[in-house]
């Protein structure tokens, strides 16, 4: 098992425990729970909008009855993409923000500023994409295709044969009347 998780593991609920400890000092433990439920429901509120955000970049446009496609040229291509990570960026502070600990909300809460959300969101993407080109999938930003290096496999074309193929015709005996 990787190191920094065991020791993100362990350092987690203890700092968790801290930032409680301090808000307790304040406003009681009462409060304390109180707060955490409040951020619970703030980050199930969150979470429910940054899915309804991503559910309406993907879906096409309606006007006038008559349901309207836009074109796949790189640019909305680029924008569809820029608003489902966004919704994405929203889905994840949702998330941190409903998960029960002060510190994880307040991370949440810091990715709700849009600014921060889209430097967070670029540096991410960019860290996908040196992971994706180091494992040999290639980009090329003048088409909207995505290249991938390795074998060809076709599912139309039938395996070549095993073994001798003989050609013909089953011809089964007729059956023997035994005389009963």
């Amino acid at each position: 098992m990787n190191p920094w998780l065991i020791l993100v593991l362990v350092a987690y609920p203890v700092v968790e425990w801290i930032a409680a400890s301090w808000l307790a000092s304040y406003v009681g433990w009462g409060g304390v729970l109180l707060v955490v439920l409040a951020l619970v429901l703030v980050g199930a509120a969150v979470m429910r909008r940054a899915g309804f955000a991503a559910t309406r970049s993907l879906r096409p446009v309606s006007y006038q009855g008559s349901t309207v496609l836009p074109g796949t040229t790189p640019e909305t291509i680029s924008q569809v993409g820029r608003d489902v990570s966004d919704a994405g960026a929203l889905f994840v502070a949702g998330f941190l923000i409903a998960l029960p600990g002060l510190l994880t909300s307040a991370i949440g809460l810091l990715l709700l500023v849009p600014p921060l959300r889209r430097w967070v969101r670029s540096r991410f993407a960019r860290s996908v994409r040196r992971r994706a080109e180091a494992a040999g999938v290639l980009f090329d930003a003048r088409t909207t295709t995505m290249t991938v290096q390795g074998d060809v496999v076709r599912e139309d074309v039938p395996p070549p044969p095993r073994g001798e193929i003989i050609s013909g015709e089953i011809v089964r005996d007729p059956p023997e009347d035994d005389g009963r």
